[in-house]
């Protein structure tokens, strides 16, 4: 089966190798698990003026809109991926980096938003020679983890938490809930990560 490098798999570079793996090797995770239904609602429903959802292959943009008459021609479109919370930042960033570079290597100069409704923010993203080299990066690294024949061993870290993924990684073990006490810390998670 060939894998394809997807906007979705550049999301999660930099929190879980393992979640790349069985994303990209088609094994979906928990489908009616809370947070994705969260994110769908959101990205429907933020906006309501603008077009939503270019899909292209590997790449599903949550808006893209024109920018005023009086801005530069070859970047009057503009992408935005819809996000809840700029908690994973860096890796929303490789995702919209990504994108914005794939549409470049299509002859389409666009410029790119991470916005966030709740919080009334929207982020400015441009594919500067430093991101376009981090997406180059996260690439590679995607790329070679989908070539691998297994996925690699779980590591628990804080996110695992609210994975629609858990059951792939902790069968044993229930989710913990936002008051657990099983609710644990990134360096806590790391430092079992390195046991």
């Amino acid at each position: 089966m060939d894998q394809i490098v997807t906007g979705t798999l550049m999301s999660y570079v930099g929190i879980c190798d393992r979640k790349i793996w069985l994303a990209g090797h088609a094994i979906e995770g928990y489908r009616d698990h809370e947070l994705l239904a969260l994110g769908r609602l959101l990205a429907e429903s933020a906006y309501p003026r603008e077009r939503k959802e270019l899909a292209l292959p590997g790449m599903k943009v949550d808006v893209l809109r024109r920018r005023p008459a009086d801005a530069d021609e070859d970047e009057a479109l503009v992408i935005g991926e819809v996000k809840r919370s700029p908690r994973a930042q860096h890796a929303q960033r490789l995702q919209l980096g990504y994108y914005l570079l794939r549409l470049r290597e299509a002859g389409l100069h666009v410029r790119g938003e991470l916005r966030y409704p709740e919080q009334r923010r929207v982020e400015p993203v441009e594919l500067t020679p430093e991101l376009e080299q981090a997406v180059r990066s996260a690439i590679a690294r995607v790329e070679e983890l989908l070539a691998q024949p297994q996925p690699p061993p779980p590591v628990r870290i804080a996110a695992c938490a609210n994975c629609a993924y858990f059951e792939f990684c902790w069968v044993s073990e229930e989710p913990a809930t936002a008051d657990s006490p099983r609710r644990r810390t990134r360096s806590a998670a790391s430092a079992d990560g390195k046991r």
